[in-house]
C-alpha cells in the first residue's frame, strides 16, 4: 500500500497534495490524520460529521493524501505552507502556527532527550575501570626510586569519586581556585614505593587511587588514628585491587604506613 502510493505522482508536489487535501481540513483534523490507528471508515465519518457540506466520496482520496504527508515525513513543511499562504481562513492559520511550535517543541526534546542519553553512555563508558592486566613500567633505579606516574589515571579517580572524599562524602572540600570542581588529593592506597612486592603489575591505576579531603590524606600520613581510615578504604577497594592483579591483607597494607 505504500510503496503504491510512494510511485504515485500525484504525491510528489506537496502544495498540490494539500490543495487536495484542503489546507484547512488538514489543521483542523492534524492529529486525526496523524494517528493511523484510527481508521480510514472513522475517521471520514467524524469528518462529514464536522463538515456537513464535505462530499462523502471526497474523503476516499482526502485520507489517504493527508497520511502520505505524515509517512513521508512532511508534516512540518505543510504547516509552514499553510501559515504562509493568503487564501487560508486566519482562525486555521492561527491553528496551524500552534501545531507548528508544539511539533518544534516535541521534536526538540526528542533529539535533547536522545544527545542526553548519548552524553551518559559516552561519559559512563570513558570512567569504566579498565581491568586487563598491565605490565609495570620501567622503574629508574637511582638512591631513590622513581615510579613514573600518569596524570589521567589521577584525574579520572578524583572524576570518579565526584571529587568527594572516600572515607565520607560529607567532609568538608573546597572548591578549586580555577575550577568548579571540588579540591581532593589523589592518594595511591597501596604506596608506588612498594613496587617491588608487585612484579609485573602497575600500580598507578585507578582501582589503587583514592580520592580524599586533605584531613583524611594528612591523617593517613602523620595521624595516630590512620588504621581507621585505612581499613575504610581498604574494604572499598580490596576487590578493585584484585581485578588488576593486586591482592593484599590489610594487615600487610598497615605495614606500609
Amino acid at each position: 500500500m505504500r510503496g503504491d502510493i510512494l510511485k504515485d505522482i500525484k504525491y510528489e508536489d506537496l502544495n498540490k497534495t494539500l490543495a487536495a487535501v484542503g489546507k484547512a481540513v488538514f489543521v483542523n483534523f492534524y492529529y486525526d490524520f496523524k494517528d493511523f490507528s484510527i481508521s480510514k471508515d472513522e475517521l471520514a465519518k467524524k469528518i462529514l460529521s464536522e463538515n456537513p457540506g464535505s462530499k462523502s466520496d471526497s474523503q476516499n482520496f482526502r485520507i489517504p493524501r493527508a497520511r502520505h504527508i505524515f509517512e513521508s515525513g512532511q508534516e512540518k513543511e505543510a504547516l509552514r505552507i499553510i501559515i504562509e499562504s493568503k487564501r487560508v481562513d486566519k482562525k486555521a492559520v492561527e491553528k496551524a502556527k500552534h501545531i507548528l511550535a508544539k511539533e518544534i517543541i516535541r521534536e526538540d526534546f526528542q533529539t535533547e532527550s536522545t544527545e542526553e542519553r548519548q552524553f551518559i553512555e559516552h561519559f559512563n563508558q570513558e570512567i569504566q575501570y579498565d581491568a586487563t592486566l598491565r605490565e609495570a613500567p620501567l622503574i629508574a633505579e637511582r638512591t631513590q626510586y622513581i615510579y613514573p606516574r600518569k596524570q589521567n589515571e589521577s584525574k579520572n579517580a578524583l572524576r570518579r569519586a565526584k571529587y568527594l572524599c572516600e572515607v565520607d562524602n560529607s567532609h568538608f572540600v573546597f572548591k578549586r581556585r580555577n575550577s568548579s570542581d571540588n579540591y581532593t588529593e589523589p592518594h595511591h592506597l597501596i604506596p608506588l614505593s612498594t613496587y617491588r612486592d608487585f612484579p609485573g603489575i602497575d600500580l598507578d591505576r585507578e582501582q589503587n587511587i583514592v580520592s580524599l579531603c586533605s584531613n583524611c590524606h594528612n591523617m593517613l600520613h602523620y595521624g595516630a588514628s590512620y588504621k581507621e581510615v585505612l581499613y575504610e578504604l581498604y574494604v572499598q577497594r580490596r576487590e578493585l585491587l584484585k581485578q588488576i592483579g593486586i591482592v593484599v591483607s590489610f594487615e600487610q597494607l598497615v605495614s606500609y604506613y
